[in-house]
């Protein structure tokens, strides 16, 4: 047991994934509480359960943004455990709960009572810990997907395409070229960036369309990845990655210019660089 609370964890959310969980976590506790009606909440007349329930809902997810974007990004979660995670999820239930006890304190104008407080704590881990479960045992399936697929195409099985076409969506522009020669992709609006390297001539061409449709259409080349919602780079021009998951940074070979890496992306960008 000591074993596996010492094993790294970190998974790497989006901004879009994180709120969409805390909006689920909050919605879990409104509709457990208003369908169960636990702790005597179905002594209380049913208009009232549903606006107390979804008080305490509206008061999980407050919380839960308070410490997910205020603190989190001040911590170095790279270095986390199992152990640690799970210690941190404990401290915001323990937040949910306080936080919830001064709202219904203030729903029925009680005074404070220490008692009432551990009971609100108490409750609080009762109920959170099924999402939060859940949670993990999404984020270990996600990981072990993951790494499945990094691990489906041995190194020495590059895939290469002969000559590629890029449009990036727009079927009025045409770029055609050698996907070996291609060092890195950027967009900039509506535009994308195509660098290329032949010999020690670095070339750089510029066509209209999207970075996700460019990337779509050199799929087949299994030695491109998307680090950063502007830039897709080719990892045989990769000379070293520098920094950790907060300012990851490609730096590229001969050129020496430095690629963003954003923090989603960091983990796996970090995972294909070692494989070199």
């Amino acid at each position: 047991m000591t074993s596996l609370l010492k094993k790294h964890f970190r998974e790497v959310e989006t901004t879009r994934e994180k709120i969409v969980s805390i909006l689920v976590f909050g919605m879990f506790i409104f509709l457990f509480l208003f369908v169960f009606k636990p702790f005597g909440i179905a002594d209380i007349k049913v208009v009232k359960q549903f606006f107390i329930s979804l008080g305490y809902g509206f008061v999980t997810i407050f919380v839960l943004f308070i410490f997910r974007f205020l603190f989190e990004p001040h911590f170095n979660k790279d270095i986390w455990t199992l152990g640690k995670s799970i210690l941190w999820d404990l401290v915001i239930v323990a937040a949910i709960g306080t936080a919830n006890y001064f709202y219904v304190s203030v729903i029925f104008t009680q005074g404070f009572v220490f008692k009432y407080l551990l009971f609100s704590l108490w409750t609080t881990l009762l109920v959170g810990s099924i999402p939060v479960t859940l949670s993990y045992v999404i984020a270990y399936n996600r990981m072990y997907k993951t790494a499945l697929q990094e691990a489906a195409v041995p190194i020495e099985d590059v895939l290469w395409e002969s000559e590629v076409t890029l449009r990036a969506g727009n079927p009025k522009n045409e770029f055609k070229t050698n996907p070996k020669n291609i060092v890195y992709l950027c967009s900039n609006d509506n535009y994308v960036t195509i660098v290329t390297m032949k010999g020690d001539v670095q070339n750089k061409s510029t066509i209209r369309g999207t970075l996700k449709s460019a990337e779509s259409e050199l799929r087949k080349n299994n030695r491109f990845i998307r680090c950063h919602k502007c830039f897709i780079v080719n990892l045989d021009f990769v000379d070293k990655v520098t920094g950790h998951n907060q300012n990851m940074k490609i730096k590229l070979l001969s050129s020496g210019i430095e690629i963003p890496v954003s923090r989603s992306k960091a983990e796996v960008v970090a995972r294909r660089t070692k494989k070199q």
